[in-house]
């Protein structure tokens, strides 16, 4: 017998999980009845059957209405009759008739288990009432009644909208030491019973989209939703309904017509060209680090502010060539040049001229006096554009050491640099440098080669 039971619940479980028209109740309020057969266990003075299921008198039934209040609890009403007795020692039989109130906790509830579970448990407790009547002519039992507290667990299997199957097990604490005959003051006599049967709905639900939501109830009776949207659909469960939703399977936010903002900066995915990282509605969602008004994605220097010429790269003179590549980063200059303003053709053609016209005595670094009007012109040009630096670069001719040449040739330099320093030119302005003889424009076996050997060369930049 106890085989046979098992067998015909797990049975039942299966088609339960496996059924594919199964489905569970929805929240609608609705009352359901149910029928059962069941199974009593006694334990008493003289007996105790606990987990003995293979008695057959123990066997009983009864029916039960049940009533849904929230997607967590439902409340019942339960009968059940059945006899009690001891099948070991033939001492009592009685027939008993009980009735009871239960509050169940559904545990599928979509806070503990999703809502639609192919297997739905619950736990319920509550108050009952039984009433024996003696069930044997040879010996007489007076009547008899208790007050009862009911508790235990089972779970329903959904087959239909209409139609589940429920067990359940229920340990019963009775008020009453008397129901096996024998009256002990240390315990009372309690009993476990096992149901299993079929519950059917009370009328059928019109639900024209099998959502599970009446169509009474159902803002949306055509289309498929769920209770947390009364019937309407949201696929993507944002609280966003699809007929608003601009984005129907991607949760999203109410403020952006149910779109996502992945990086939470305010802008909507679909507005936002950078929707992972954290930027502004002025740039379309991407990030601006140093407020530049370029992208940092497009920005080559996206810690310090720039301009879009130089990519996002400072431009502190605003000619197009960034700092980092601008031999005049204070000077506003050509690309070309390197970020430097080009020296012109007329300036070009007076420095060779003067260049032509700085004359060394040999073996000295004394100016010679036709070198006076060169430098004048020289020290007035860079008079005229204080944004000028020069270079002077001393040669010498092969006369002598090249040691002692190449210190020559520097002296020569600085011999330019201190007339046009005695002039008003910013000693900064003007750097000097010696190649002594390595660099000859002459042949060295002429004097006039000499002659134009001993020479300084003027270079003139903006760097």
């Amino acid at each position: 017998m106890k085989t046979k039971l098992l067998s015909l619940l797990i049975m039942l479980c299966c088609i339960g999980l496996y059924n594919p028209t199964a489905e569970a109740q929805s929240i609608d309020d609705k009352t359901w009845f149910s029928v059962y057969l069941g199974h009593n266990e006694l334990n008493g003075e003289n007996v105790n059957e606990l987990g003995k299921f293979n008695i057959p008198r123990d066997m009983g039934g009864g029916f039960a209405i049940n009533r849904y209040l929230s997607p967590s609890f439902d409340v019942n009403v339960n009968t059940f009759m059945t006899r009690v007795d001891s099948d070991y020692s033939n001492s009592f039989s009685r027939r008993m008739f009980n009735v009871s109130t239960n509050l169940n906790y559904k545990l599928a509830n979509d806070y503990i288990f999703d809502a639609n579970s192919a297997v739905q448990p619950f736990i319920h407790a509550g108050v009952g009432f039984s009433y024996f009547q003696d069930g044997r002519a040879d010996r007489q039992l007076d009547k008899m009644n208790t007050f009862q507290i009911p508790f235990g667990a089972g779970f329903d299997v959904p087959l239909s909208k209409n139609v589940e199957l429920t067990f359940k097990s229920t340990f019963t604490k009775n008020f009453s030491d008397e129901i096996d005959g024998l009256t002990s003051n240390s315990a009372t006599d309690n009993q476990f019973i096992h149901t299993a049967g079929v519950k059917f709905r009370l009328g059928r639900v019109q639900d024209t989209d099998n959502d599970g939501i009446r169509d009474s109830k159902d803002e949306c009776p055509e289309v498929a939703g769920d209770y947390r949207t009364e019937g309407c659909a949201d696929r993507d469960f944002d609280a966003v309904l699809d007929s608003e939703d601009r984005c129907p399977n991607q949760a999203g936010l109410a403020e952006f017509a149910g779109c996502p903002d992945t990086d939470a900066d305010g802008v909507p995915n679909y507005e936002d060209k950078c929707p992972t990282v954290p930027g502004s509605a002025t740039m379309n969602g991407c990030a601006d680090t140093d407020n530049d008004g370029i992208d940092n994605r497009f920005d080559e220097c996206p810690t310090v502010a720039g301009t879009a010429a130089t990519n996002g790269c400072a431009d502190n003179d605003g000619d197009a060539v960034k700092n980092t590549m601008d031999d005049c980063p204070n000077t506003a200059g050509v690309v070309s040049n390197n970020g430097c303003p080009v020296i012109t053709a007329e300036i070009e053609k007076e420095v060779n001229l003067i260049f032509n016209n700085i004359y060394f005595a040999t073996d000295s670094d004394t100016l010679h006096t036709s070198s006076v009007d060169a430098l004048d012109k020289l020290a007035t040009i860079l008079n005229d554009d204080e944004g000028l630096n020069l270079m002077l670069v001393g040669h010498a001719d092969s006369r002598d050491t090249k040691e002692y040449n190449k210190e020559l040739s520097i002296d020569r330099a600085n011999a330019v640099k201190a007339y046009l320093v005695e002039n008003g030119i910013d000693a900064d302005r003007i750097s000097t440098k010696g190649l002594g003889e390595t660099k000859p424009i002459a042949s060295n076996t002429t004097d006039d080669g000499k002659n134009r050997n001993r020479r300084v060369e003027i270079k003139l930049s903006y760097n």
